[in-house]
């Protein structure tokens, strides 16, 4: 079922609905978008604070809870060969971040790829992923650091908001699910929800979370186990959203596009199916300025330290 959805995913946004009868109650209304800039909103810390600090490592997701305008951290997962859900943008081991502890260069290319669901935790934490300059991150302070678990990251999360009488903040999770990935480097979808379902369930707090992903089945399949968990779309491609929706089978709380692609157009059909407009990656104090402009409902940055330029 689940890849038919995924079929009728791309013929849909190929040929528009454009039948007045159809799905007449999934219509969105048509609403007028108030949005103030006054309103709240959803700073997300991206990768936890790739500008500031080693992408999805817990320094990162510290360091953006430094800045109180954060309310969200925003993350990746992937799954080990020991069935962990280990904190990673890539399914592999990134010969731009990583090396060993030792200070030897990974191999780069496809072909020299190493996959974490290849490698238990303990083995994926045998690399270093903070110690290399990163060329796009010139601010983005070095120091060791491994990838950590899922459950790793609540745990430090919650002890630094206790030590510092910091509001718990919210996660962003996504999903790093591609078909053309499975089964070397992630395992099915319905295995890979699981897993974090699990994770969420471990922890005890899944209220607090939003499970975001670019592949709309792997949505579907969250939402069929656990609808009360809140979904974000994510969207490279904006556009064509009735589309999108009917293929998915329901409309997401989130819309999540790619800040190039936001303008108020896109603004105002997210808005018409009540979804909350939450684009990434947003890194400059000006583009700031310019979505919150736009009505947007959070921002996804890899500058936390940014935000309060932004704001005034």
């Amino acid at each position: 079922m689940l890849r038919l959805l995924f079929s009728t995913f791309l013929c849909t946004c190929v040929l528009a609905c454009s039948s007045s009868e159809k799905g007449e109650k999934e219509r969105p209304e048509e609403t007028t978008n108030t949005t103030t800039m006054t309103k709240q909103i959803d700073w997300q810390g991206h990768r936890g604070a790739r500008g500031l600090m080693p992408e999805n490592t817990i320094p990162a997701f510290l360091r953006a809870l430094d800045y109180p305008e954060v309310q969200t951290l925003e993350l990746d997962v992937v799954i080990s060969a020991d069935d962990r859900v280990v904190v990673s943008h890539e399914a592999w081991l990134s010969a731009k971040i990583c090396q060993t502890k030792t200070g030897e260069r990974l191999a780069e290319g496809e072909a020299g790829r190493i996959s974490l669901r290849g490698l238990t935790v303990a083995e994926i934490q045998g690399y270093d992923c903070g110690k290399l300059a990163h060329s796009r991150f010139p601010d983005q302070a070095k120091r060791p650091a491994v990838k950590p678990t899922l459950l790793q990251v609540f745990a430090a999360v919650d002890r630094f908001c206790v030590q510092h009488e910091r509001p718990s903040p919210r996660y962003n999770i996504e999903l790093k699910y591609e078909e053309e990935l499975e089964p070397a480097f992630v395992p099915d979808r319905a295995t890979f929800v699981d897993l974090v379902l699990q994770d969420l369930d471990a922890w005890g707090k899944p209220e607090r979370v939003t499970l975001q992903c670019f592949d709309p089945p792997t949505l579907a399949v969250i939402h069929d186990k656990r609808p009360e968990i809140q979904l974000a779309y994510l969207d490279e491609f904006p556009g064509g959203l009735r589309a999108k929706m009917d293929a998915i089978g329901f409309v997401p709380p989130i819309y999540s596009p790619y800040e190039i692609h936001t303008d108020a157009a896109l603004v105002a059909e997210a808005k018409a199916f009540k979804m909350r407009v939450v684009p990434w990656t947003v890194n400059t104090a000006a583009r700031m300025k310019e979505m919150l402009a736009l009505g947007v409902d959070g921002i996804i940055t890899d500058y936390p330290n940014r935000i309060a330029d932004a704001l005034k």
